[in-house]
């Protein structure tokens, strides 16, 4: 089958080429898309354009989507660019194509992933999780983290130190060349993040952040010799699990799933923890459980088979996890669109300065992070 280009926008789906990506995908085999509607989500992601596509077909076909999601890439520059050179659209691409099936958590179905590796365009084809729930950022839920807690300790346990890991370039598993590479990447966009985020989050980027920041550019060689370790502990990570990542149950039948794997890689699991936590909380919630949510993820990783790791392993695993929240937020936040940043505000009442940075500063400050940093 010659196949159509990769739709860069959803203005540009045309049926024929619904019609191929599915057949593909193996969605259906007889049926052929004769018209299709066209919506884009809200909210929309910081990092994609997403859109919603009703289809209808010549002919009834069991199995054939009526509805479903498409992701393409972010028109708006620095993000593309930000995201070409660490590889987040390829890495979600991949993971599609190498795990959505059998990923040990569980994902939307996909229809169909491809991507253009010399432009970054990039289209996926998704269940559609309209039924399912998003988290109101504005009433965070201490049930919410926990549900995905108890879903996080099972996917990581099932990719513990597995040998899969370490056969997927993409991943980047510790060590490996084309991990330093991208850590190398990641210390050149911080270095160029810092001063941005600085300027443009102002009094709600507090002191103690910057320093920590500049203490960890500092000592980056350092960082990385750490990093690059595996200590036995590696393991499949989304990399940016966060509440607006994931799909909760819903009365109207909707199903738990975790959405946006551009920052799966292969790394230390307390990333993961930290991120849900300090992400899924306001400060008053995390003071009250995060030491109950990192002992029921460590005893929830035991009885899913990990062995050999104690509790404080996994205590240090998720203040060094704090420090990578850091890391992702200090390079995302003057990279993410300012309408992107301007309307999540208005939609939850919450500053973009204090989701990305108040509330880390108190647990970083709460679980003395700067003592991971190496000295």
């Amino acid at each position: 089958m010659t196949f159509d280009a990769i739709p860069e926008t959803p203005d540009a789906v045309t049926d024929n080429w619904l019609t191929q990506a599915l057949q593909q995908g193996g969605s259906i085999s007889e049926a052929s898309v004769t018209a299709h509607t066209t919506e884009l989500v809200e909210p929309q992601g910081a990092a994609a354009v997403v859109a919603r596509i009703d289809l209808s077909y010549d002919t009834d076909e069991p199995g054939a989507p009526r509805s479903l999601v498409a992701k393409f890439a972010s028109p708006h520059e620095p993000i593309r660019a930000l995201m070409k050179v660490l590889g987040g659209y390829a890495r979600e691409v991949e993971f599609y194509q190498q795990f959505g099936g059998d990923a040990g958590i569980p994902t939307p179905h996909c229809y169909h992933a491809s991507i253009d590796s010399d432009t970054g365009v990039f289209v996926l084809l998704l269940e559609d999780m309209s039924d399912s729930r998003v988290p109101d950022l504005s009433n965070p839920s201490v049930d919410d983290v926990e549900v995905a807690v108890r879903h996080l300790a099972p996917f990581h346990a099932k990719w513990w130190n597995h040998p899969r890991l370490r056969a997927l370039e993409s991943l980047c598993f510790p060590g490996s060349p084309a991990n330093e590479v991208f850590l190398r990447h990641a210390w050149g966009a911080l270095t160029a993040a810092l001063p941005a985020a600085k300027e443009q989050f102002a009094d709600e980027f507090p002191d103690a952040l910057v320093a920590l920041t500049e203490e960890f550019l500092t000592r980056f060689d350092e960082v990385l010799q750490l990093m690059q370790r595996d200590e036995g502990r590696t393991t499949l990570v989304h990399g940016d699990y966060h509440p607006q990542q994931i799909f909760f149950e819903s009365e109207r039948g909707g199903r738990f799933a975790v959405f946006d794997w551009q920052t799966v890689s292969a790394r230390n699991g307390g990333d993961d923890l930290a991120r849900i936590i300090v992400t899924g909380l306001d400060t008053a919630q995390r003071e009250a459980c995060d030491m109950r949510l990192i002992e029921l993820y460590h005893s929830l990783l035991l009885e899913h088979g990990v062995k050999e790791y104690s509790f404080q392993n996994c205590y240090d695993d998720f203040r060094f996890g704090l420090l990578t929240t850091l890391v992702i937020n200090v390079i995302a936040g003057p990279n993410i669109d300012p309408e992107f940043i301007e309307a999540e505000e208005a939609a939850y009442e919450i500053s973009a300065g204090e989701a990305l940075f108040v509330r880390l500063a108190a647990a970083i400050d709460a679980h003395n992070v700067i003592e991971v940093v190496p000295k």
